[in-house]
């Protein structure tokens, strides 16, 4: 099919089919912008792997070739896949690019960091619920994310729908006898990075992902950070750094009683702070499943809502995040 939009050779322009536009991020090994696709007419998103990234590139193919095959609202597609040739007035190079869904309402962080002091929290329950399904879909397929924050997560559709996106992470946790296995890698972000990773220790990677929901959820209630880091084993006199050795020791009131002393949170409720706790919990085994979170007291409103209260707190979402 040929190319229905004119492109001038002032225009970047992969493969001879996708106009690159907007810069969007960039993270350790690639960057995405937005692309045209000429013979659609519709705007994508590309990511483009740097030169030395062939593994991570390969890695996220992979993973992406399975969730794009997955029937859930809640991950991002992609469409396209390979080493394609970027052209710019004359001259080319060689690329690695993926062609992936769009995200056309903006990123979950840049959502948060416009609120004053985080979501209401029916809406953190709402959002939550969606973040929920969406690692459902990818756990029950035997891949753990492994970098669950804000920053991955994207707005997009017509129903504003949250999306988990960046699978640079992501990997398989069952071998090939259909079984778990224990990983050794350490990936993730310190602020929502389960100890046990921070640590060097083997980990499940289903339980480092409930970790990471934990961490996340704390930051769309407060704006805030839970913690810097959850490792005890350092000197370091930084609140955010020290905060976390009374979750691993279970002085629970210490925690909340230096967490509101020196970075003023607003007030939270006792259902929503023991979900929290539970699911950053220092012993793995100690963090409960998505179907227990879904069944947490916290979380019964919105688990068995009906789809009229389900609209109302999308409209309410898409209010506070200014859409």
């Amino acid at each position: 099919m040929e190319s229905s939009i004119n492109f001038s050779p002032e225009q970047k322009v992969l493969n001879g089919r996708y106009i690159i536009k907007d810069f969007i991020n960039s993270g350790r090994t690639s960057t995405v912008f937005e692309c045209l696709d000429t013979q659609t007419g519709i705007t994508r998103a590309v990511k483009f792997y740097q030169n030395n990234e062939i593994n991570a590139f390969k890695k996220e193919v992979s993973i992406m070739e399975v969730i794009s095959e997955l029937n859930s609202s809640h991950l991002i597609k992609s469409y396209e896949s390979g080493i394609g040739i970027l052209k710019h007035k004359e001259k080319s190079q060689k690329t690695m690019f993926i062609i992936l869904e769009l995200g056309n309402h903006g990123a979950l962080l840049e959502a948060i960091l416009e609120t004053e002091h985080g979501f209401s929290e029916d809406v953190c329950k709402y959002i939550l619920l969606q973040i929920l399904n969406g690692v459902d879909t990818l756990h029950k397929e035997g891949i753990c994310h492994r970098d669950l924050k804000p920053d991955n997560m994207v707005i997009g559709g017509d129903n504003y729908d949250i999306k988990l996106c960046d699978f640079g992470y992501s990997t398989k946790y069952i071998n090939g006898d259909n079984n778990k296995k224990m990983l050794k890698s350490v990936v993730g972000t310190n602020y929502y990075c389960a100890p046990e990773i921070l640590e060097g220790k083997e980990y499940d990677g289903v339980k480092v992902d409930i970790f990471s929901i934990g961490a996340l959820l704390f930051t769309l209630m407060t704006k805030k950070p839970a913690f810097e880091e959850a490792k005890i084993n350092n000197i370091s006199m930084n609140v955010n750094k020290i905060l976390y050795k009374f979750i691993k020791t279970k002085q629970y009131e210490k925690y909340w009683e230096l967490l509101e002393k020196f970075k003023k949170v607003k007030n939270l409720s006792e259902q929503f702070k023991d979900l929290f706790l539970k699911l950053v919990a220092y012993n793995p085994d100690e963090r409960p499943s998505i179907d227990e979170i879904k069944n947490h007291e916290w979380m019964q409103d919105v688990t068995n809502a009906t789809p009229e209260y389900l609209t109302f707190l999308r409209n309410k979402m898409v209010n506070e995040m200014n859409l």
